[in-house]
């Protein structure tokens, strides 16, 4: 205990006994299971310390995480913290960059060198711009941007999972095994590497040569994993290779309950069967939570639970208590903006509130939400993954059909959108008007088309007045215009019909136009406001000076924390989505759905003092289900608030204020009447439903 007392008075770092345990822990395999703010970078890093202040030369300790900002943090608070004391360089990288210096190893031995790859486009050998290519060669046809993504995931996933049999239509895409051999044919010949490739390049190097494995298992005597929750089978593998058996010193910090990155290949069991492929690894419990209150500490705890995929925890804070989740079922998609933006203005004026996130399952989320914040001079940032919703092919088709209301002489627009609104216009129509030449529009050099039918001339000229009718409406009613006279969607479903595209997906896109568009007061204004935002989701980091609100998907939120956050689009089709309820309802598969739940609970996770989950009743017009997590929340609190409920208790009520509870009628828990006082005034209130919809709860 002495160094701990060092470590304390010297840095001002006081474990608990739980870290202590863990940080003590010196040779043999060992796995810390690290509840959410429970401190497992202080772990790690008193651990880093406690190692070479015993004795163990800071050359032979490697600490892995998954990314490079959580690497840097981890190496710069232990510089911070112990370098004053420890002036040698211990070694802190991401597990790519080390599979990276593995392969440079092997270069170095063999006399040359492999390519890497870029990932964007514009790079003249990107690994986009390749993938794009070999699919139209063995289909015949081009990806747009979402299934080019999908794609290159797939590619991604088969190598994270060690997939040796492809299947022909592998994740829904036709051809996958010939794309996917293709695509590595032509690295191999142009000696070019991708980011995946560094993982499996470096576990063949380690497997075919051992003086390179031998070499790092030799000076790599401790290993030291950070969020080992996120480890794929490659990866795993790789780190059996690294482990000396005689002396197996692997420390892996994770949480199984925050496993979230199945798209990528990490599942929890290769931390829940750890002890088959390390035998006698010791484990430990990282559980008292130094974030958050102990409203949201209690809630996200028995929430988890409801996975039986897990080890058991118990977690728990000495935090005090401040309020319960608020549980806010709106009436639509644009209630939901305003509760957000009412909301974030009102916890911007709290003192002990210094920052705000709005979290999201899909990205697209993000593009009403900035609109609202930045029209109201919110300071903000977008921490943005992705976003391929301003040039999706879609949105461009609904711009085309503006544009060209503003300007019919313009041949892009038309172009694009002229077979796609049941017009009977050919495209050997559209090509004799071009070259024949118009002036004001180039229906009217269709129309000097002498072989045209009467039906057909009276059809463009009609379209003429369609598109005039068009410029001079709102944002709003040219949307609907376009969709109920042009008949876009009747298009768009034969489209899904022949694809097995998603059409829910798609018209959610033209949803978040129509939401955009309210604002807006002409199709000018409307098409210079979405050029604005394209650059503002283009630009991550919108910041000026003061409190600010972060908008962030769920995914991205992870290790992160705020005093509030707020939950946005809790739906069923969002979270845990429509596959995942269907695999578990029709398979009995509950894989996907407890990896959902998963991230749901790190969502709710990253709060400190006030969460809030938010779930629209219909969005684009659409009803929307409330999701089965924001259900199982609020059951856990209704459980929770009836044992509290009795005679004399406080409530707060949305509309009438602060009560005193006089009488309780509990005829079943569905079914609870509760007698209060306001300040003299007594009404009954279904205390279920006014806790279900976030009218009342307890002060």
């Amino acid at each position: 205990m002495e160094l701990f007392n060092y470590i304390k008075s010297q840095f001002g770092i006081d474990l608990n006994e739980q870290q202590i345990q863990a940080v003590y822990h010196k040779t043999g395999p060992a796995l810390v299971l690290a509840g959410p703010g429970s401190g497992k970078t202080t772990v790690i890093t008193a651990r880093t310390a406690y190692l070479i202040m015993s004795g163990v030369e800071p050359e032979n300790i490697l600490t892995l995480t998954f990314n490079r900002s959580a690497k840097n943090e981890m190496e710069h608070r232990f510089n911070n913290i112990f370098g004053s004391e420890i002036n040698h360089k211990v070694r802190f990288s991401t597990i790519h960059s080390f599979c990276n210096m593995v392969v440079r190893d092997y270069e170095r031995k063999q006399g040359k060198r492999l390519k890497r790859i870029e990932g964007e486009e514009e790079s003249e050998e990107s690994k986009r711009k390749i993938i794009r290519g070999i699919y139209f060669s063995a289909n015949g046809s081009n990806l747009n941007d979402d299934e080019l993504e999908n794609l290159i995931n797939a590619v991604g996933l088969v190598k994270n999972k060690m997939i040796k049999e492809l299947e022909n239509s592998y994740a829904g895409i036709k051809n996958f095994d010939k794309i996917f051999n293709s695509y590595e044919e032509y690295k191999k010949t142009r000696l070019l590497m991708d980011f995946d490739d560094m993982l499996t390049y470096a576990y063949s190097i380690l497997k075919k040569c051992p003086e390179i494995l031998n070499y790092y298992k030799n000076k790599y005597r401790y290993i030291q994993v950070d969020e080992g929750q996120d480890i794929s089978k490659i990866q795993f593998e790789i780190l059996k290779l690294l482990v000396n058996k005689k002396n197996c010193n692997i420390f892996i910090v994770a949480d199984d309950d925050q496993s979230i990155y199945g798209f990528r290949g990490a599942q929890p069991d290769y931390i829940l069967n750890i002890e088959e492929q390390f035998q006698g690894c010791e484990l430990f419990k990282l559980e008292k939570n130094y974030r958050s209150s102990n409203n949201i500490v209690e809630i996200t705890s028995k929430f988890i639970k409801a996975n039986k995929n897990r080890f058991d925890k118990n977690h728990y804070t000495i935090n005090k208590s401040e309020a319960d989740p608020f549980l806010i079922k709106v009436q639509d998609d644009n209630r939901q903006l305003d509760f957000i933006l009412s909301t974030i203005k009102d916890k911007l004026k709290e003192r002990d509130v210094l920052n705000i996130a709005v979290l999201y399952r899909n990205n697209l989320s993000s593009i009403p939400i900035l609109d609202a914040l930045e029209r109201n001079k919110i300071n903000l940032k977008v921490k943005q993954n992705r976003l391929f919703f301003f040039n999706h092919w879609l949105v461009s088709d609904i711009l085309a059909f503006m544009r060209f209301s503003q300007n019919q002489n313009d041949i892009e627009a038309f172009t694009r959108i002229y077979y796609k609104m049941n017009r009977y216009i050919s495209k050997s129509m559209l090509e004799q008007a071009i070259q024949s030449g118009y002036e004001k529009s180039v229906i009217d050099g269709i129309l000097k088309n002498r072989e045209l039918k009467s039906y057909q001339v009276n059809v463009l000229v009609e379209l003429k007045f369609e598109f005039n009718r068009l410029a001079q409406m709102q944002p709003f009613e040219a949307l609907d215009y376009i969709d109920k006279v042009f008949l876009y969607f009747e298009n768009v479903k034969d489209y899904c019909d022949n694809t097995g595209v998603s059409f829910e997906y798609l018209y959610n896109l033209f949803g978040i136009l129509k939401t955009l568009s309210l604002k807006c007061m002409n199709i000018p204004t409307f098409l210079e406001r979405l050029a604005q935002l394209e650059v503002l989701i283009d630009n991550p980091q919108n910041v000026g000076q003061g409190k600010c609100v972060t908008l962030t998907t769920m995914h991205s939120a992870k290790g992160l924390e705020y005093d509030c956050v707020i939950m946005a689009d809790l739906t069923e089709s969002e979270i845990p989505g429509l596959r995942a309820l269907e695999l578990a309802d029709k398979r009995k598969d509950n894989s996907l759905l407890e990896e959902e739940r998963r991230l749901f609970y790190v969502g709710m996770t990253r709060a400190k003092k006030y969460l809030y989950l938010v779930s629209p009743q219909t969005k684009n017009r659409q009803y929307s289900e409330r999701s089965v997590f924001t259900k199982e929340v609020m059951g856990l609190l209704r459980n929770d608030a009836l044992g509290e409920i009795g005679e004399g208790v406080i409530i707060v009520h949305k509309k009438f204020g602060e009560g005193v509870v006089v009488s309780v009628d509990n005829g079943g828990n569905n079914n609870t009447v509760i007698e209060v006082d306001f300040k003299g005034k007594r009404r009954k209130i279904d205390f279920i439903t006014c806790m279900e919809n976030g009218l009342i709860f307890i002060g």
